[in-house]
């Protein structure tokens, strides 16, 4: 199946819908200067009152939702002018809550961006107050299995292994101990790539490894830290750049190219590598696309290694982003990315089709 150009699929004209957004505007866990709207809240927010679509905005601290008739009513805090939640003072006794969202499945979208990683940045029940919505019939971009599969860089390894596609070789470390055991396994020779399976940020918590030495050490040291941090082995495959692929609805949006950095292995833009728009071939594409589909995604960010001959061998699939920034991509992808998103999501004939 061939790739449709953007005109084919691209409609100025859509039923108007609503986009509520879950976020959670004390995401950052670096120790280094993050703007509220890099996470593509506003840039949402922005984007959508230019082509006609209400974006309403939550906070996953302190949300809850309860159903009235065939809707439900969302309450959160207050935020203040720089996209901030206001949370409680200890010695509050009235809860501020902003006027609460209508929610009807009939013509709203959830979109959690903000749901973090669980132990780390995130509370059990945020996942399930998206599941609620789930239950209800909500259009869900992304759906709690799908955003599960991709928060894990093993199990996404896992089902891109299990539905053939090419990835890295990956396998998990399962105790401080065990470090030479799952290098052995790997079956590849050093380099080699150690990760944090979940929770890494912008690139942080991607390290290569020339030695064994090396290697048990460093895995000591963080699993003395954080004694059941998921730790991943990944194969090194040496390249110049890598892509980030932006699928919505089974639609390729665009591609960019990032350069992996001098003396470094990362490729985040965040980190001060360079990225400009790069043509992907079809196979490309078609590839983007499959993955997003078997891993049930409506909106993803898929991120791949190039292979030796690009329009006849598929590429590499590193990562799977079901949450993707969209600044960096806004930015470098001709004729707005953000917009050609909201209006594809539009398409009520994508919702739950799962």
């Amino acid at each position: 199946m061939k790739t449709k150009s953007f005109k084919s699929f691209l409609k100025e004209e859509f039923e108007p819908y609503k986009l509520v957004i879950l976020t959670h505007s004390a995401a950052g866990v670096r120790d280094t200067k993050s703007e509220p709207a890099e996470s593509g809240t506003e840039l949402l927010k922005k984007v959508g009152k230019q082509i006609g679509i209400q974006v309403e905005t939550a906070d996953f601290v302190g949300a809850y939702t309860k159903k009235e008739d065939n809707k439900r009513l969302l309450y959160s805090f207050e935020f203040d002018e720089d996209g901030e939640v206001q949370l409680p003072a200890s010695d509050d006794r009235v809860l501020k809550y902003q006027k609460p969202i209508v929610c009807d499945p009939k013509n709203t979208i959830i979109m959690p961006r903000g749901l973090g990683t669980q132990g780390f940045t995130a509370s059990r029940g945020w996942l399930d107050l998206v599941k609620e919505f789930e239950y209800d019939g909500f259009f869900i971009v992304n759906d709690i299995e799908s955003y599960d599969i991709c928060t894990s860089k093993y199990l996404t390894y896992v089902n891109l292994k299990r539905f053939g596609f090419r990835t890295p070789k990956t396998v998990p470390i399962e105790h401080s101990e065990a470090a030479e055991a799952a290098f052995k396994r790997l079956k590849t020779d050093f380099p080699i790539i150690l990760k944090s399976s979940t929770g890494t940020q912008t690139g942080v918590g991607v390290v290569i490894i020339e030695s064994m030495r090396t290697l048990r050490a460093v895995v000591q040291m963080l699993l003395l830290y954080e004694k059941y941090l998921p730790l991943i082995l990944q194969e090194y495959i040496k390249t110049d750049y890598d892509m980030r692929v932006v699928v919505c609805n089974g639609k390729v949006i665009g591609g960019i190219k990032r350069e992996v950095m001098s003396d470094d292995i990362r490729s985040n833009v965040s980190l001060g590598a360079v990225a400009e728009e790069i043509e992907l071939t079809e196979l490309e594409k078609q590839t983007a696309i499959d993955i997003s589909d078997k891993l049930g995604l409506h909106l993803a960010g898929v991120d791949f290694i190039p292979s030796e001959d690009r329009e006849k061998i598929p590429p590499y699939c590193l990562e799977v982003n079901a949450n993707l920034g969209l600044m960096g991509v806004e930015k470098r992808i001709e004729g707005s990315p953000t917009k050609k998103i909201l209006q594809e999501l539009g398409d009520r004939d994508s919702w739950n089709t799962k």
